[in-house]
């Protein structure tokens, strides 16, 4: 039998720090997985930076047909991420980020909350169900580079036979990303715009420069605007989240950065989160358009949806049951959810805080890898 805490510790131990290729702890993995009579697509891709990554998508099958009822016949799948973000600025005395430490009832490491510990968990509960007793295919997926970017996730709905299952088929799946076991039916999603006027750089004594910021002044005026309606608009605000705004924020960067040469590129970089149920869409588009206008370059990466199962399906309201939970909650993050929008039925529940997640001493409470384990069960 598989257990949550040393299978976690496992996992932890083979660095994934999102920056660098997943393969060893995606190879672990499926053995983990082909261990539980899991077949297994091992698909490979590169994500947004360039880099190797392996995701994987498994299902496991009920050796027999005759224990499946209508309302379980199409299962059940779970999603999670094996990277990790950076272990720069790491200070847990309990160890390093790859020791695995169990200490204070607590499992420390990088990924420990985010979100080796959840997969894990689901990993041990499904060990848990003798696949004779199996009424329907459990699906596990993991993605690279959820920390990244995401393109794991969209390689997953372009490229997997199995995801393709879950859409015809409708059926349910669990994003297990950190809640305290609580169930998230809504979450944020994310724009990325990025704006640029070019210059021309030279000795700032010479007056063979030009710099590239004057251009940007006018776009920086409008998008002052823009943040002010962020706040003021209750078509751009969804009062289920805190904040309710988009959070929109912009960062800018000048190349060459010397006082002493003009300005040959200035590009900003403008972020929102994107929520169910305002007009952000809307806002994208009038940016990017004004952007345009002023003559500035306008490039758009593809936008990351919010996630939004309406609190009344079956599936959602078996959940809360079965958490004696009142009602699903909204969370400012966002997840591969992003990407899984054909999915009906789609909720986020997993073990460990979110204020752990990323923090330089991230832990998870042996008693949520254990209450993770158990639900997930169920």
């Amino acid at each position: 039998m598989i257990n949550a805490l040393a299978t976690a510790q496992s996992l932890i131990q083979l660095e994934s720090v999102t920056t660098h290729s997943n393969a060893v702890v995606a190879d672990h993995m499926r053995s983990l997985l082909l261990a539980q009579q899991f077949t297994v697509e091992k698909l490979d891709y590169t994500d947004l930076h360039g880099i190797s990554k392996v995701a994987l998508a498994a299902k496991r099958l009920p050796q027999s047909t005759s224990l499946a009822t209508p309302d379980t016949a199409h299962g059940i799948a779970y999603f999670c991420h094996n990277d990790v973000v950076s272990v720069e600025g790491w200070n847990a005395p309990q160890g390093g980020p790859w020791d695995a430490v169990v200490a204070d009832g607590k499992l420390w490491g990088r990924g420990a909350c985010d979100m080796k510990g959840s997969a894990a968990a689901a990993l041990a509960a499904i060990a848990n169900i003798p696949i004779e007793e199996q009424t329907a295919p459990i699906y596990f997926f993991a993605t690279g580079d959820e920390e990244s970017g995401m393109a794991g996730a969209q390689w997953l709905v372009e490229n997997s036979r199995y995801y393709r299952e879950l859409v015809d088929n409708k059926t349910p799946g669990i994003i297990g990303e950190p809640t305290n076991m609580q169930l998230v039916n809504s979450h944020k999603g994310g724009c990325h715009l990025e704006i640029s006027s070019l210059g021309v750089a030279a000795h700032s004594s010479t007056q063979e420069g030009l710099n590239a910021n004057w251009a940007m002044i006018p776009f920086l005026t409008y998008l002052k605007s823009v943040s002010e309606r962020c706040e003021t608009d209750p078509t751009l605000q969804n009062s289920s989240f805190s904040p309710p705004t988009l959070s929109l924020n912009v960062v800018l960067k000048n190349e060459p950065a010397m006082s002493n040469i003009t300005v040959g590129k200035a590009t900003c970089h403008l972020f929102l989160r994107s929520m169910p149920d305002t007009q952000w869409r809307q806002l994208h588009a009038e940016i990017a358009a004004r952007g345009c206008e002023l003559g500035l370059t306008v490039k758009s990466m593809r936008p990351l949806l919010p996630l939004h199962t309406p609190a009344e399906h079956p599936f959602v309201q078996s959940v809360l049951q079965l958490l004696g939970q009142f009602e699903p909650a909204a969370v400012c993050y966002a997840t591969d959810g992003c990407c899984f929008e054909e999915l009906p039925d789609l909720v986020v529940l997993g073990p460990g805080s979110i204020e752990q997640a990323h923090r330089p001493d991230e832990w998870i409470t042996l008693a949520q890898l254990e209450l993770g384990t158990t639900i997930y069960e169920q």
